[in-house]
């Protein structure tokens, strides 16, 4: 009888709910889980929960690591922590390892709205991340380094920074547009007063680029002569954006016809040239391909721009091209998830916005404000008419 009845019991066990495991203890069995240890001796040493709270947003988990564990090894599980905890997390090393669990995780979409604007700002919107909306300030980092695979999002944040900068500086921002997918995403804004080109092939970005930097030189030149270093300390409000979109159209290897690759080599080294020195006189870059490989990227533009946006990327060499670390191939397939990047990598959901929507604000924007952005379109001028004079006291 006794053997009739075990099984029974034992159903009977499976249907009694577990108890819910703690993050703490899903923490404690993914290390262990993972080997996340040190051998002292015949002992493993672990991380040692010393502290955790609970915030409003987050909880922490405060961790001393045994002696002799890299605190980068955080890299290689934070993927495998949010699977586990089914939640966003990030996290710190100064002295001891902090972890920051989300307890709200993000959206699979969310779209671009009047509300996310800071008019009078360079400030545009990144994502939204666990914690609250990312923002990007041109001003503090003038230049921005974005790539991922085609139809992940990279150009639609491409035009929701476009569409911001342009609604909340319509009358001191002006474009330069090189889209290199034939003209196909941003040809169609080139009527707007604030557009001053767009490019559509390696040819005519040469001409784009060649103008640019030798506006570049005289405005060098103005800056010397008033002992000036950096735009953000003058009285300046004009600002002029490069957008690159598919920068791999301007890789000379990537190229076969040779009139082309000279072009390239050209184009290569003005946008090495504006990111190295055009930051501190009003140029800001945003360079972005989906091909994020070292031919792709020029090297001079990779390493003067310390912000980066990442989408999925399929393989960990393309995520060190745009990040310098891992962490973008492991991104889920939802079309505007990507990394942020600055002193730290943040994940975030970008703004989703549609040409129709940015031509609606654009029109209510310049209705609201009459004449705004004929200031831009009457600047183009000689550049000596561009400047206010620099107040020194500014």
């Amino acid at each position: 009888m006794i053997e009739w009845l075990l099984p029974a019991a034992i159903a009977g066990a499976a249907l009694v709910p577990k108890k819910k495991m703690s993050p703490h203890k899903k923490l404690e069995q993914i290390f262990k889980n993972r080997d996340v240890c040190v051998k002292n001796g015949e002992d493993l040493l672990y991380p040692k929960l010393i502290k955790q709270h609970t915030a409003q947003d987050k909880s922490i988990f405060v961790y001393s690591l045994p002696l002799g564990m890299p605190a980068d090894i955080m890299d290689k599980l934070e993927s495998t922590i949010e699977t586990g905890l089914n939640s966003k997390i990030e996290w710190e090393f100064d002295g001891v390892l902090k972890i920051m669990v989300y307890h709200h995780n993000l959206p699979e979409s969310w779209s671009f709205d009047a509300a996310l604007l800071r008019p009078g700002t360079w400030e545009v919107p990144i994502g939204k991340h666990p914690k609250g909306i990312i923002y990007h300030d041109f001003d503090k980092y003038p230049h921005l380094l974005t790539g991922g695979t085609t139809r992940f999002g990279k150009t639609v944040f491409l035009k929701q920074m476009f569409n911001a900068l342009l609604l909340d500086q319509l009358e001191n921002v002006e474009f330069y547009i090189l889209d290199l997918k034939a003209g196909l995403e941003f040809y169609k804004y080139k009527a707007l007063p604030n557009v001053r080109e767009v490019a559509c092939d390696v040819y005519e970005a040469a001409e784009v680029l060649n103008e640019i930097t030798e506006s570049l030189k005289k405005r060098e030149v103005k800056f010397r002569n008033s002992e000036f270093t950096n735009i953000v300390d003058t009285n300046i409000k004009k600002r002029t954006f490069i957008i690159v979109d598919e920068g791999a159209e301007l890789a000379p290897d990537m190229l076969t016809d040779k009139q082309a690759k000279k072009f390239a080599h050209f184009c290569q080294a003005a946008l090495g040239e504006i990111a190295r020195i055009g930051g501190g006189l009003g140029y800001r870059l945003i360079f972005a391909t989906q091909y994020p490989t070292r031919v792709a990227v020029p090297m001079q533009v990779k390493m003067n721009i310390v912000a980066r946006v990442a989408f999925t990327i399929p393989e960990v060499i393309g995520s060190r091209v745009i990040l310098d670390e891992p962490g973008a191939e492991d991104l889920p397939a939802i079309p505007g998830r990507a990394i942020y990047k600055v002193e730290k990598k943040r994940i975030v959901q970008v703004p989703y916005i549609t040409d129709k929507q940015m031509f609606k604000m654009m029109e209510e924007r310049m209705d609201a404000s009459g004449k705004a952005g004929n200031a831009t379109h009457n600047d183009r001028q000689a550049e000596g008419d561009d400047y206010p004079p620099i107040n020194a006291d500014t």
